[in-house]
């Protein structure tokens, strides 16, 4: 069993701090989707509405910031969130243009592109 120390501590009080409780339940998956995230490049939190998986996704977020911000630890979040069902396939990926035979990047390759560049700009 890993010790998650200040990790679980500050997990603790940024549930309270949201007007949550500190199931037991509600932290093992908190716990489980952070060594999902240290193991990942990607991934899909999916359960039942109202399961509490932005809840728990948010606090995680909260806490990992927070402990980089406190004490240096982990590593400071930044959210970039879409929703692909609300849009096409070539407004999501990107779309070549047959008559000028240009292309025009998607959503989603400018949230990657964003991502790339606020992360070399935080190392500089």
């Amino acid at each position: 069993e890993a010790n998650y120390g200040s990790l679980m501590e500050m997990m603790n009080k940024q549930t309270l701090a949201m007007g949550l409780q500190c199931v037991p339940t509600f932290m093992q998956k908190a716990i489980q989707l952070y060594d999902v995230t240290v193991l990942r490049h990607g991934l899909m939190t999916v359960g039942p509405t109202g399961g509490g998986k932005t809840c728990c996704k948010n606090m995680l977020a909260e806490t990992l910031t927070q402990l980089k911000k406190d004490n240096g630890e982990f590593y400071e979040v930044r959210q970039l969130i879409m929703n692909p069902k609300s849009i096409t396939m070539g407004q999501l990926y990107g779309s070549f243009d047959e008559a000028t035979h240009e292309w025009a990047d998607g959503i989603l390759c400018r949230l990657f592109r964003e991502a790339v560049y606020d992360n070399v700009e935080r190392q500089n």
